[in-house]
C-alpha cells in the first residue's frame, strides 16, 4: 500500500527559500509508484500551513485560503476554510532549515502528534543546531572543533575585545548559535570590525560563537542510517570568495568548486569516515546528516558542524557525494523514509 508522505518546507526563518529549493529536490524524487506526496508550504511571517493543490517549479507556497490546513491528532489534514478532513498522513519528511524546523521544535511537535518523521530527534535536531551545545559536546568527547568562545546578549555591553583577540587572533569568525546557510556570518580583521561582526550576529541569535580562523581545506561527509550509519567519501569544497558565505554556497557565479570526490589519500578518507560516525553518534543524531570538517596545514582534522537537515539544493553536496556512490535521488528519498520507520517502530516499542 502506498504511503501518505508529507513534505513540509518554507518555514519562519531566513533559510525559507532555500527550504523550498530543497524541497523541490525530494517532491521531484519521491517514487510515486511507493508514496503519494502532501506538499505543504509554512508561510514565513504568520507560520501558516497551506497544502499545495498542484506542484509547480520551482516552487512557491500557494497561500490561498482554501490551502490552509492543520495536522489532527489522528494524523488527518484538516482543511480550515471547507472545514473538511483529507487523507491520513504516514511519514513527515521536513525539509526546513534553520529555526523553528530544524532545532527540535517541529521534531517536538510530529513526536507529540506520535508520527514518524525523517531526520533526527528532538534532541539531536536541537543539537545540531546549536553550535556552542554542540561544539561543546564534542570537544568533551574528545573531537577536535575549533578554538571557540561563546557570548551571550547580556555579556555584549562589557566583552574585552582586547582578550578575546589575544585567546582567538585575528582574523577571526563570528556567527550566531543557531543559524545555518551563513546568514549573520562575518569574518573580522580588526577590533572595529569584530564589534560590527558581534552587532550583526546578535541580529540573528541570542547567543553567538567568536571563532579561531583555521587556515586549510574545507571538507565534507555525508551520513545516513539510525544504528548503523553509512557514510560517503569525503568531498572538498574550495572557496575562491574569503570565506564559504552565502553567495559561495548557492550563488552560480560564486567561484566555489566542488570536488564530489576529495582528492585525498586513501588512509585519510577513512580517518575523516570514522570522524563522522563518532560525531554523528555523540551529537545523538539518526537519519541523515552533513558533517563538515576543516583539515588544517598542521595536518590537524576539526569538525566545522553537523547539519541534521542538509541542502539538497543544485549546489548542495550531500544528494551529489550520495549520487557519486551510487545512491540516485529516488532511492536516496526512499532510504531516509525507511530509516524514518525503522526509528518509530523501535521507539513504539519502548514501555510508557
Amino acid at each position: 500500500m502506498k504511503k501518505n508522505i508529507a513534505v513540509l518546507f518554507g518555514g519562519q526563518s531566513p533559510e525559507h527559500e532555500i527550504s523550498l529549493k530543497s524541497a523541490e529536490f525530494i517532491l521531484k524524487n519521491l517514487d510515486l509508484s511507493r508514496y503519494t506526496p502532501y506538499a505543504i508550504g509554512i508561510e514565513k511571517t504568520t507560520g501558516f500551513w497551506y497544502l499545495q493543490p498542484t506542484l509547480t517549479f520551482p516552487l512557491h507556497i500557494n497561500t490561498a485560503p482554501e490551502n490552509l490546513v492543520s495536522l489532527l491528532p489522528d494524523h488527518k489534514l484538516y482543511h480550515v476554510h471547507s472545514q473538511q478532513i483529507s487523507a491520513a498522513i504516514d511519514v513527515v519528511f521536513p525539509v526546513l532549515h534553520g529555526p523553528k524546523g530544524e532545532d527540535g521544535t517541529i521534531q517536538g511537535l510530529l513526536a507529540l502528534l506520535d508520527l514518524p518523521f525523517v531526520g533526527a530527534d528532538c534532541l539531536g535536531s536541537a543539537i545540531g543546531m546549536d553550535k556552542d551545545v554542540s561544539k561543546r559536546l564534542l570537544r568533551e568527547a574528545g573531537i577536535s572543533v575549533v578554538p571557540f568562545e561563546t557570548i551571550r546578549r547580556h555579556e555584549y555591553e562589557g566583552i574585552d575585545l582586547q582578550a578575546l583577540i589575544k585567546k582567538l587572533g585575528l582574523p577571526c569568525f563570528v556567527k550566531p548559535a543557531n543559524m545555518g546557510s551563513s546568514y549573520g556570518i562575518s569574518k573580522a580583521h580588526t577590533e572595529t570590525e569584530l564589534r560590527e561582526a558581534l552587532s550583526l550576529a546578535f541580529e540573528y541569535d541570542t547567543k553567538i560563537l567568536v571563532e579561531s580562523a583555521i587556515v586549510g581545506r574545507e571538507l565534507e561527509c555525508a551520513v545516513i542510517g539510525n544504528d548503523l550509519p553509512q557514510a560517503t567519501n569525503p568531498c572538498e569544497v574550495i572557496v575562491s570568495r574569503e570565506y564559504y558565505d552565502f553567495i559561495a554556497k548557492y550563488d552560480d557565479n560564486g567561484g566555489t568548486e566542488f570536488k564530489v570526490v576529495a582528492p585525498i589519500d586513501a588512509n585519510l578518507q577513512e580517518q575523516i569516515k570514522a570522524l563522522a560516525f563518532k560525531t554523528y553518534t555523540c551529537l545523538d543524531c539518526c537519519g541523515f546528516a552533513r558533517i563538515d570538517f576543516f583539515l588544517a596545514q598542521d595536518g590537524t582534522l576539526y569538525v566545522n558542524e553537523l547539519n541534521t537537515i542538509p541542502g539538497f539544493t543544485a549546489m548542495s553536496m550531500f544528494p551529489r557525494m550520495w549520487e557519486q556512490a551510487g545512491v540516485k535521488g529516488p532511492a536516496l528519498v526512499a532510504q531516509l523514509i525507511d530509516y524514518a520507520l525503522e526509528a518509530f517502530d523501535h521507539a513504539q516499542n519502548l514501555k510508557v
